[in-house]
């Protein structure tokens, strides 16, 4: 089953091999690791992106290099590529945030001359194209994250051309994730008794997933705290790190302390069928998606702000719809209109650099575009379940914000 849906993922992105993971985080986990990536070794990220992005590269042993983007696409700056590579850089992980597919050829071209290795992360953009080609087959490596667009709980798919890459993600899957007794007996029983129920199946992921997340954060807490909404090591982490022997324990705990899912369970087979069921729905879906991003594009009115668009030959699939508020303050009074009136929001970034722990590997750089970026866009929902009326309601609440 699972090398039926993979061969299917791999048909439909176009990339020889596809290796279905539990998470995108243990997906990109697993990239580094296969491409060789460990103690010494640095791995260049956008500096607007998901904070889980750093903690998996210094999970990998590697540390994190910030770097900035491009205001009009949010995506990795080729000019301040240019000055962050050196003889330590391992790999560069290029990020296409909210589904909007950037061009990434450019920074492609940087890594191949340089010989950094490429991981194309498609999370937040499954199923967008550039020139025909899909977001997350170009490069090395690239990263799909099945849950940020498919009604499924779990699921990360690493994609590569590459045989011997291939293969070691699989060993690297087989070696760390592991089976959880709870999930894999109830699941084992349901499919045993011939139970067809969506709820109980969540009852069973969420009784699996509250114990060891207790069991994680409760074992964390000795090694880990927060600080400004930031996650930070203790010194024990930092000097296991530093000697290169942290334990995969500590990596388990630190990848889940701020996270929403226990990520390196192995999926069971019901969940398999779930996602390869969603996967055949993907593109009904995203034509939702697309369908909500027309009406926002044609009713919201923009004195205020501008829309992040396309890029010439691409197709977006809309994680988000973000905007660009000329005003920090009148972007910031829209997001708590929106909080209020009952819609999410969510995906709101600010610049890694920022962070406590990881601000000393960074601070020979300015990041003009992310810090910008992070005072002025404002990624707006966009649910595929959203009716008309509330879609409506949301794009009042919006255009109330304008001055005009």
């Amino acid at each position: 089953m699972r090398e039926r849906f993979e061969k299917q993922v791999a048909d439909h992105i176009g990339t020889r091999h596809a290796i279905l993971c539990s998470s995108g985080r243990s997906t990109i986990r697993y990239s580094l690791l296969a491409l060789g990536v460990g103690h010494g070794d640095q791995v260049i990220i956008p500096d607007f992106a998901c904070e889980i992005l750093p903690i998996t590269v210094f999970c990998s042993g590697a540390s994190p290099k910030f770097c900035d983007i491009e205001r009009n696409t949010l995506a990795l700056s080729p000019e301040h590529l240019q000055k962050h590579i050196s003889p330590k850089t391992k790999a560069l992980i290029f990020v296409y945030l909210y589904g909007m597919p950037t061009d990434p050829k450019p920074v492609l071209e940087i890594a191949q001359k340089t010989g950094v290795a490429f991981i194309d992360d498609a999370a937040q953009a499954l199923g967008a194209s550039i020139e025909g080609k899909k977001t997350g087959s170009f490069g090395d490596v690239g990263i799909l994250s099945l849950n940020k667009f498919l009604n499924v709980r779990l699921g990360g798919v690493a994609l590569t051309n590459n045989e011997e890459l291939a293969a070691k993600i699989r060993s690297l899957r087989q070696k760390y994730e592991s089976r959880a007794r709870i999930a894999s007996l109830s699941y084992h029983i349901i499919e045993s008794l011939g139970i067809k129920s969506e709820k109980l199946q969540t009852a069973v992921f969420l009784s699996d997933y509250h114990l060891y997340k207790l069991l994680d954060i409760t074992l964390s807490r000795k090694h880990f705290h927060t600080v400004d909404g930031w996650i930070n090591p203790d010194a024990y982490v930092v000097d296991s790190w530093h000697s290169n022997t942290m334990r995969n324990k500590t990596v388990n705990q630190l990848m889940t302390y701020n996270g929403k899912y226990w990520q390196r369970r192995r999926l069971e087979k019901l969940e398999m069928l779930s996602i390869q069921e969603e996967f055949a729905s993907l593109e009904k879906s995203l034509e939702k998606r697309r369908m909500i991003a027309k009406t926002y594009q044609e009713n919201l009115k923009k004195e205020a702000f501008t829309e992040i668009a396309a890029q010439i030959d691409s197709i977006p699939s809309y994680m988000k719809f973000p905007i660009y508020f000329s005003d920090r303050e009148q972007m910031m009074k829209c997001a708590s209109e929106l909080v209020r009136s009952g819609f999410r929001v969510d995906c709101t970034y600010r610049p890694l650099h920022t962070s406590p722990f990881f601000s000393s590997m960074n601070k020979e750089f300015k990041f003009e575009g992310s810090t910008y970026a992070a005072d002025h866009v404002l990624p707006l929902p966009v649910d595929p379940n959203m009716n008309f009326e509330k879609l409506s309601e949301l794009v009042s609440v919006v255009n109330a914000q304008n001055p005009a």
